[in-house]
């Protein structure tokens, strides 16, 4: 920061010594995310006034020496940079600035006098995420003042077939984090945005040998984010779906087909993401057309998946990521009464559910294989730990699986762990009956 602060201050128009210098800041702090512990933040905030300031010669009518291409692009990816971290000034600065963005973000009908490189536009956008992400004050203007969310609504609605995926693959995760708000859902509503995202996933999915992976798992988030009223996960009661949301639902049966059934050699795979970002999305399935989605896509493929990401529960910091498919496939095992057998034999060990003329006995701790064997091994501790979610999901889980039947809970699972799930549903009186 010191050395280019110091050029681009004693001589300005020496681009290639500053850019350069720039180019090594990039490489150096590529994977940085603070700064202020290795310079001064009166030495940061120059910098990020500096860059702003060589952001604005590209529209100043006074001057005649723009910069090259290169230099913009280099300022723009330290600045994305540099705004991991935001002082007091760099916040000022962004708020005053921030249209600068959408500029070299081509964003807008009244901002394509100047056409830039996908490059360029890219890290424009990117620089927003890095602003709204981290300061509300940024995030609210960007909202209200800017009108952002609806303007880049209409900008891929209008132009999506000349913006490059990776421009797409910015503005979508902006999209994404925005529409976190239900306000702002509803404020894009009008302008189409569902309406793209299903277009898109499937002309995304068009090809069968070429997924752009990182790209429709962005479309399969925001998904998720904007059909999240008819899942589960919002006010606990999923808002009725509109014969066009069936609709909807049933024209991406098959690309949620395309994507579940295809080969992913190993979980670190992008298509293993995207399969994962798609779960998250088929939470909010509207409960009629839960036998089509397993008519399209055949139970063992979530079954997989499901085995995949129990895995998971091993490591503390990654057992949440477990949460959608169990709660998929606990809405599959509610809403397909023929999927329960086959997860019941999934989950617990053979000898436990096999027909047997032998009296069913239940105690307070559960039977010793499905303590310790296979899935239910790994689910039955769950039932009674300090993860709320994981302690009522799991529950329910068993429940569906075993038919809807409280002593069949009670038998394989220990009375003890089962007492919760019978106190919620009101079925405690049954227990151990």
């Amino acid at each position: 920061m010191e050395t280019f602060n110091q050029q681009i201050q004693s001589n300005p128009r020496l681009e290639s010594a500053w850019t350069e210098e720039l180019k090594k800041f990039n490489t150096t702090h590529a994977n940085d995310r603070t700064f202020t512990n290795k310079y001064s933040i009166a030495e940061k905030n120059k910098f990020t006034e500096n860059l702003f300031t060589i952001l604005n010669r590209e529209f100043s009518r006074n001057i005649t020496d723009k910069p090259s291409s290169t230099a913009l692009l280099e300022t723009l990816i330290a600045l994305r940079i540099s705004l991991r971290e935001i002082t007091d000034q760099d916040k000022s600065i962004a708020l005053n600035e921030l249209n600068l963005f959408f500029k070299f973000g081509n964003i807008g009908d009244e901002e394509k006098l100047f056409v830039f490189s996908d490059e360029i536009r890219e890290e424009a956008l990117k620089c927003i995420v890095n602003c709204i992400a981290r300061d509300r004050d940024i995030q609210s203007k960007f909202i209200q003042e800017l009108n952002g969310p609806v303007v880049l609504v209409r900008e891929i609605v209008k132009n999506a077939s000349t913006i490059s995926d990776s421009v797409l693959l910015v503005i979508y995760k902006i999209l994404t984090h925005c529409t976190a708000t239900p306000a702002i859902r509803e404020s894009v509503k009008p302008e189409g945005l569902l309406e793209h995202v299903t277009e898109q996933l499937i002309i995304k999915t068009s090809s069968p040998t070429n997924y752009n992976a990182a790209l429709l798992s962005d479309l399969c988030r925001l998904l998720f984010t904007l059909t999240i009223h008819l899942g589960p996960l919002e006010g606990g009661k999923p808002t009725k779906p509109t014969d066009n949301d069936l609709n909807r639902y049933r024209k991406l049966l098959p690309v949620f087909k395309k994507i579940m059934t295809h080969y992913t050699p190993d979980q670190n795979n992008p298509m293993y993401t995207l399969k994962c970002a798609l779960i998250s999305s088929l939470l909010n399935t509207p409960k009629e057309l839960y036998d089509e989605l397993i008519a399209e896509i055949p139970l063992e493929y979530f079954q997989e998946m499901f085995k995949n990401q129990i895995k998971l529960l091993d490591n503390p910091m990654l057992a949440s990521e477990f949460l959608p498919i169990l709660m998929l496939i606990t809405n599959i095992a509610e809403n397909v009464i023929d999927t329960r057998q086959p997860l019941k034999e999934m989950t617990f060990p053979y000898d436990l559910i096999k027909d047997s003329d032998e009296p069913l006995s239940v105690g307070i701790e559960p039977p010793v294989e499905a303590k310790t064997t296979g899935i239910s091994a790994k689910l039955i501790p769950l039932m009674t730990g300090s993860d709320i979610g994981f302690k009522h999901f799991v529950s329910e889980f068993f429940f569906m699986i075993c038919d809807e039947d409280a002593n069949e809970v009670c038998r394989l699972t220990g009375f003890g762990n089962a007492a919760g799930l019978l106190v919620t549903r009101g079925l405690l009186s049954l227990g151990g009956q």
